[in-house]
């Protein structure tokens, strides 16, 4: 067993229960479909791609014209499995849904297994179902797109620092293996490199004159992983001018800007990460207490952020339609650790803001989850408001008011027109030029 990253003790039944009651929870508000969200077509499309000319490789017949995603083919390939059997039951786009459910539940069960080697079984605990349930994750349990990423990071992490030196070669490079693929399993994760070198020194400080071949493996093998992902991007991103010319127009034309939106990706009421992650707030407090105990968490969660925001900060337009900061999905799981290293056992009394941010994460994840991402954009169309400005920034068309508004109105059973009219606050006269806002329906 001692290959193994994580050991089969008595307490694996209770982490394999919690696996399967997530994914038991998160099933409940499924919508059982893919279709429409982000890129995930995309990616179903190329999958049938590669079954089909796998199929036509082995019957030796006519390869079919490729279909390329923008990550590149290694995200797709661990979507084959459910594709494959999406084909012989009911349908792809189906067995797809489950995917980003059960990526999500391992993800808080990678969380959770690492919260008990720090905190309490009930501060465990507690926290997982936190970050579960009380934060964006919920929802992106159905929207996907974020997942897997975020999945790969926090096990990278937790190889790396939560069973101190790995000794075993098969560790070794399987744990090289999920820092290549942490990096790889979308575009943007080059950014996260100072994190995962991090990760890199903390497995290997103290030790760089003996172990320094074993460092040398691991890093090659990151290396690899990640060059064979870079290499595959331009088979979607070459033939429409590469992606560094897509992005291009969203990068910031003014110095002061990356500072603004840094910290409108936090706090902004509208995108805001605090607002979609209350319970993340005590970070404020918790990192410097976690720092004097458990500074290699600490560094590689701080890490992550600082690359994460530094990286969207420089683009006009740090969000997009999704529900809340998606791009900042990966941080919630790291952070929250944080929170369980400054404080590892629960105390009423101290813990009371714990419970309140808790409380006010799980009535606007919910929502979240409840009604589709599409659905304020569509407004948003119908109303002549759709711009990226009005998505991001417009308190009009927050996007927790407004799906508490749907809710409202799914929950009266209505059946008659809701008119909601989206007006903006003039300061202070309207210009007479102006046309009147539309009034859409709610339902």
């Amino acid at each position: 067993m001692s290959s193994f990253p994580i050991r089969l003790t008595p307490s694996w039944t209770t982490t394999a229960l919690l696996f399967l009651a997530l994914t038991g929870c998160y099933l409940c508000l499924s919508p059982a479909t893919v279709g429409a969200r982000g890129y995930v077509d995309e990616e179903v499309k190329s999958g049938l791609t590669m079954l089909s000319a796998m199929t036509a490789w082995l019957k030796d017949r006519p390869m079919p014209v490729m279909a390329w995603s923008r990550h590149g083919p290694l995200p797709v390939l661990l979507d084959l499995p459910f594709i494959r059997i999406g084909k012989e039951i009911i349908s792809p786009d189906f067995i797809m849904s489950f995917q980003a459910v059960l990526l999500t539940a391992g993800l808080m069960t990678i969380l959770f297994v690492w919260l008990r080697k720090i905190c309490s079984p009930g501060m465990s605990l507690l926290l997982t179902f936190t970050a579960a349930f009380g934060s964006m994750l919920w929802a992106y349990a159905y929207i996907g797109l974020e997942p897997k990423q975020s999945f790969f990071v926090l096990l990278a992490g937790y190889l790396g620092l939560a069973n101190g030196r790995i000794e075993s070669r098969k560790r070794l490079l399987l744990f090289a293996v999920v820092c290549g693929l942490a990096m790889s399993m979308k575009v943007t994760g080059i950014t996260m490199w100072p994190a995962i070198a991090w990760l890199i020194y903390a497995q290997f400080q103290g030790e760089w004159k003996t172990r320094w071949k074993s460092a040398l493996v691991v890093t090659a093998v990151i290396g690899a992983v990640w060059g064979a992902a870079a290499l595959s991007w331009d088979l979607y991103w070459g033939p429409i001018g590469g992606g560094y010319n897509s992005l291009r127009s969203y990068f910031v034309d003014l110095p002061f800007r990356p500072f603004v939106s840094a910290i409108e990706l936090l706090g902004s009421p509208v995108k805001g990460f605090i607002v979609h992650a209350p319970v993340l707030l005590l970070t404020i407090y918790a990192v410097p207490k976690a720092f004097r105990t458990h500074r290699d968490l600490v560094v590689f969660a701080m890490l992550l952020l600082l690359c994460t925001i530094g990286y969207l900060s420089l683009l006009r337009y740090h969000s997009d339609e999704v529900w809340g900061p998606r791009y900042l999905h990966l941080l919630v799981a790291p952070l929250t650790l944080c929170i369980g290293a400054a404080w590892p056992r629960f105390s009423l009394r101290r813990d009371i803001p714990l419970l309140v941010l808790t409380s006010m994460g799980v009535a606007i994840a919910f929502l979240g989850a409840f009604f589709y991402y599409g659905t304020r954009p569509g407004l948003m169309e119908m109303a002549g408001q759709n711009t990226m400005e009005a998505i991001t920034s417009d308190p009009v068309w927050n996007e927790v008011p407004l799906a508490a508004r749907l809710f409202g109105v799914w929950w009266k059973g209505g059946g008659q027109p809701v008119p909601f009219t989206p007006s903006p606050l003039w300061a202070w006269t309207r210009p007479p030029w102006v046309p009147a806002e539309k009034s859409i329906d709610d339902l």
